[in-house]
């Protein structure tokens, strides 16, 4: 794990590795067709030509009524028309892998060259990213992983390495002691468990005392307003909160405004909301994993690689991590106004 970490690429260090200028300069006369007779028509168009049928992509989330993957789904459709290309972006508004798992079967029944998946169940996926892969379409997985699938890639954070650096943060707040309560929106999703493994071993390297993970209801900010009241309710002696959702975060902050507490809050994720109430002084920071990027990096990579036949990248466990981002007050100001493109 900690030889995976040293793997936080930025996009142009992804193209250098590639080895690839960009899109045309890869192509140059490929099939007889020109630099200068693509320049002259449409790039789509001059695509199609030279791969005899249209460039599909797709990117599949199992949860698209999650305002955090807002910025992915700009990322990947950003991506596509950049390229060109038709790029779908689709999923399930609701968690169901099956229709999910349908869903991507449909895309490559219907010609999708390749498909970014955005699972919740990883074990579930093995079987059809095997079926996908076998019938020669690119998969790579984005924000959370299937790690025991044919994928090719993994695009998102590290979320151990993320969840200790945050463990660390609200440790030094908190003054190196105390107790410490966590909380999980999604229990029995990988991407979770491996955050919770993080923050437990942060929070202990700083030297305070986790003394529970409790669960929590994302859809509904009511029941996370009322889970952190609970929480605090049930540890009176408690001296710092480790939000591991967005909307947890947020939730967290709201009732540190509400009842003018002075626990420290260091969450995750970078929900606007999150960011407003880091700028008002309610939230002391946040660890954000780079949405945006999570769309547009994915797609185009699977471009490059399915269309054109650019090399396999190799990394260690396959995992293409991204720069954490750490805001605070000191730095809010900044992703205030980048995050803004993302409200609704």
């Amino acid at each position: 794990m900690e030889e995976d970490r040293k793997f936080a690429l930025d996009r142009r260090a992804f193209g250098k590795m590639l080895g690839l200028a960009g899109p045309a300069a890869a192509m140059g006369s490929v099939g007889g067709i020109t630099r200068a007779a693509a320049a002259e028509g449409d790039w789509k168009a001059w695509i199609q030509a030279y791969f005899g049928k249209p460039v599909k992509i797709a990117v599949t989330c199992y949860n698209t009524s999650n305002p955090y993957f807002l910025p992915t789904k700009v990322g990947a459709e950003d991506a596509g028309a950049q390229l060109g290309i038709d790029q779908q972006w689709t999923g399930v508004p609701d968690a169901n892998t099956v229709n999910q798992i349908q869903q991507f079967q449909q895309l490559v029944n219907t010609g999708y060259q390749a498909i970014v998946v955005i699972p919740l169940e990883a074990d579930a996926w093995i079987a059809p990213i095997k079926k996908a892969t076998d019938a020669g379409v690119i998969v790579v997985t984005a924000n959370s992983d299937s790690p025991q699938s044919a994928r090719e890639l993994f695009f998102g954070q590290d979320l151990v390495g993320a969840a200790v650096a945050q463990g660390e943060m609200l440790a030094k707040l908190a003054g190196n002691k105390g107790k410490v309560a966590l909380t999980n929106c999604a229990p029995g999703l990988l991407a979770l468990d491996l955050r919770v493994q993080g923050a437990k071993e942060g929070a202990a390297k700083g030297g305070l005392e986790v003394v529970n993970v409790y669960n929590t209801n994302p859809a509904d900010m009511a029941s996370e307003l009322s889970t952190v009241k609970d929480i605090l309710k049930a540890n009176p002696d408690l001296a710092a909160l480790m939000p591991l959702c967005g909307p947890d975060t947020a939730a967290a902050g709201l009732v540190r405004k509400e009842m003018g507490l002075k626990q420290p809050i260091v969450g995750t994720d970078l929900m606007y909301q999150t960011l407003e109430l880091i700028r008002d002084g309610h939230i002391d920071g946040t660890v954000g994993q780079q949405p945006y990027l999570q769309g547009y990096l994915p797609v185009m990579y699977a471009y490059q690689r399915a269309i054109l036949a650019a090399p396999k990248l190799e990394l260690p466990g396959g995992n293409y991590f991204m720069a954490n981002e750490i805001v605070t007050k000191e730095n809010v100001e900044t992703f205030l106004v980048r995050e803004k493109r993302f409200q609704g």
